[in-house]
């Protein structure tokens, strides 16, 4: 189910530097130590979005990971983009 506006915002406010593109996508850059580093980062989100059947949009540049989410399905933004936004942040944690 497409979340609304409010809802939209209120889980951008529990959301650690992700924001709202277009009204439809979330996006958050990550920057990681090393390209390999990154490389390491876009491995652990792909199996990741791979066991929840929900995958990001990730482009890498260098030492910069940019992931948008959004779900094309529904037609924009649902809890299952917050969840995995939630869960991609706990991943990053392990590179910091």
């Amino acid at each position: 189910m497409i979340l609304m506006k409010d809802e939209i915002q209120a889980n951008l406010e529990d959301s650690e530097g992700w924001e709202l593109v277009d009204e439809t996508w979330i996006k958050k850059q990550f920057i990681l130590r090393t390209f390999p580093k990154a490389i390491q980062f876009v491995t652990d989100i792909a199996d990741l979005a791979e066991l929840r059947q929900h995958h990001p949009n990730i482009t890498i540049d260098h030492k910069q990971v940019t992931i948008q989410l959004s779900t094309l399905d529904e037609g924009g933004l649902t809890q299952k983009d917050f969840e995995s936004a939630h869960a991609y942040d706990r991943t990053f944690q392990k590179y910091d």
